[in-house]
């Protein structure tokens, strides 16, 4: 089939629907989108809250818990060892399915009625305060990836240790303050680097250790803003930064980031991939448009696939042997699942959440173990065969529509569906946007709940790290954003005791502001979730490729080719 132009009924843009696409969409016997690609993400991302987390009680056990839910929505949320138990039976809310009602409809009165978990957390020791994570050991606000142990304010990160405000980053220990980093050891406030120790603010450095301000480095030591020094006066330069000061860090940090602007970057941070497209691409095989992948073969418009995905489109948050599926937000070892919200080691699974190791579900929330059902009742094969194609049909009949969006088979779930506000959610850290215009694009938004800490320690007063006392950790510190950003300011941040002992160890100074707003500037220094289409920016050369650097950007953009060359000069300038 040839490629075809559609317009967006969300956003009313044009998009294009190429051949291969629809290939895909008839293997996988699914309809075509209706919705361009970055609409979908948006409206699978969510599905998806990580930091927004609240006080309420178990429904069950009625035990005082911390929730990704708040109290006043019409959910019944359990604490995860009840719900992990054998005192309720999902199935016990199985109902007959109506086929004189909307789909949507029914399943949103499923889904107030089935008990869900207050935080999605497996195998967690010691670490109440995390969310959509696994293997996590004496962690705190820690969200998304897996394997953590004694870390704080970090997300989407794997196999890390003793890491603090450290996002998307990999094997890493006694790490701060940075993104994108791999197999490194006493590495702050850098990016993109990997095997790098014992330094600061690098941008593209691999291997190097006891450097400064650096980018583009390769097998390097005691370098300054990319100058070599002894080992003598680098520790006399070093010394007299005061990087043990905030004031220190913020005149560094301002240097290097004009510095670092003079050396031309990749297009895009990718390693050995071929025929693929987006950022962040490690080991990919025809994927395109995605961002964040490794080892993942034929996925496309997709965001976060870590760890193995193959035959996936519109994804997130899905690896581990993934394939054939579609439309899902967060979901491993899954083969041929579409439009689902969290579903596990499962084949044949549609429109469902939060379902494991299951086969041939259509609308069921919370099962384990089961399969033909159909919204939580029993069926037989024969019967579920039969039951499942009526339903699909009366989807497309009587279609649900929602602020002029028309909803059918083919499509996820709609607003109604959809737990939480929009800045409640991950969409609300890679999309930002203001209350007006989330409510213009008829999402809802969550006032937050007034906030009147007594504060006792105003954020221009914090002492210098080597005048700090373990006194401050009972301290109420104001943020230094007051609540006037859109980084789900909490206004007030105490330091707690392993956050206390980490900043001592390393000289860092005390933050100002919160985790949340440290995390949120974390991520506008990254590039967004978007390509370009450009030419590489060194001269005579006529390369073009995708880039998620914008063409107003000020940054230097090479392509592939042009870029090695350019680190092997360094390689060799003194």
């Amino acid at each position: 089939m040839n490629s075809e132009i559609k317009n967006c009924q969300n956003c009313k843009i044009d998009f294009t629907i190429e051949s291969d696409d629809f290939d895909f969409y008839k293997k996988i016997e699914v309809p075509a989108p209706t919705w361009c690609p970055e609409c979908r993400m948006v409206r699978r991302m969510r599905f998806r809250n990580e930091r927004s987390l609240y006080k309420t009680a178990c429904v069950l056990c009625d035990k005082k818990m911390i929730s990704m839910y708040s109290a006043d929505k019409p959910l019944v949320v359990y604490c995860n060892e009840c719900y992990s138990s054998d005192n309720w039976d999902a199935m016990k809310y199985g109902v007959d399915y109506d086929f004189e009602k909307n789909f949507f409809a029914q399943f949103k009165e499923l889904m107030e009625k089935v008990p869900r978990r207050n935080l999605y957390q497996d195998f967690a020791v010691n670490s109440e305060y995390t969310n959509q994570l696994v293997y996590v050991n004496n962690s705190y606000l820690c969200f998304g990836g897996r394997n953590y142990e004694d870390c704080a304010y970090s997300a989407q990160n794997f196999d890390m240790k003793d890491c603090v405000d450290v996002d998307f980053s990999n094997k890493c220990e006694y790490c701060y303050a940075s993104m994108h980093i791999k197999r490194s050891s006493r590495l702050f406030f850098s990016s993109y680097s990997e095997d790098c120790v014992d330094s600061w603010f690098l941008y593209g450095c691999k291997n190097c250790f006891d450097c400064i301000g650096c980018t583009n480095l390769r097998n390097k030591s005691h370098c300054i803003y990319n100058v070599q020094y002894s080992k003598e006066e680098y520790l006399k330069i070093k010394d007299s930064m005061k990087l043990d000061t905030l004031q220190g860090i913020e005149s560094v940090e301002n240097n290097f980031i004009t510095h670092s602007l003079q050396f031309p970057r990749k297009y895009a941070w990718v390693k050995n991939i071929d025929n693929s497209t987006g950022d962040d691409l490690e080991h990919t095989k025809d994927c395109k448009h995605c961002f964040s992948a490794t080892d993942d073969e034929n996925c496309r418009y997709s965001f976060f696939v870590p760890t193995g995905a193959k035959d996936t489109y519109d994804v997130d948050h899905v690896g581990v042997g993934t394939s054939e599926s579609y439309e899902i937000h967060s979901g491993f070892g899954d083969n041929r699942v579409a439009f689902c919200n969290r579903v596990y080691f499962s084949h044949d699974v549609y429109y469902s959440d939060d379902c494991y190791n299951s086969e041939y579900l259509f609308g069921c929330i919370s099962l384990r173990k089961k399969s033909y059902c159909i919204f939580n009742k029993q069926y037989t094969k024969e019967e579920y065969i039969i039951l499942v194609p009526k339903i699909i049909e009366q989807m497309n009949t009587i279609r649900y529509v929602e602020n002029n969006r028309e909803y059918k088979y083919g499509e996820f779930f709609p607003n109604i569906i959809i737990p939480f506000a929009y800045n409640e959610t991950v969409a609300q850290e890679y999309f930002p946007l203001n209350k007006n215009d989330a409510e213009n694009k008829h999402y809802s938004w969550r006032v937050e709940d007034s906030k009147s800490y007594n504060i006792t320690l105003q954020p221009d007063t914090i002492p210098e790290i080597y005048d700090v006392e373990e006194k401050i950790m009972n301290e109420v510190i104001g943020c230094k954003d007051e609540g006037s950003c859109h980084h789900q300011c909490a206004t007030a941040f105490k330091i707690i005791p392993q956050e206390f002992q980490f900043y001592k160890r390393f000289n860092l100074p005390i933050p100002n502001k919160c985790s949340n707003c440290r995390h949120f500037e974390r991520l506008e220094k990254i590039n967004p979730i978007k390509l370009w289409h450009r030419q590489c920016m060194n001269d005579g050369c006529m390369n073009e490729f995708e880039t998620s650097y914008s063409p107003d950007r000020p940054e230097i953009i090479y392509c592939e080719s042009c870029y090695q060359k350019e680190v092997l000069w360094l390689l060799y300038c003194k």
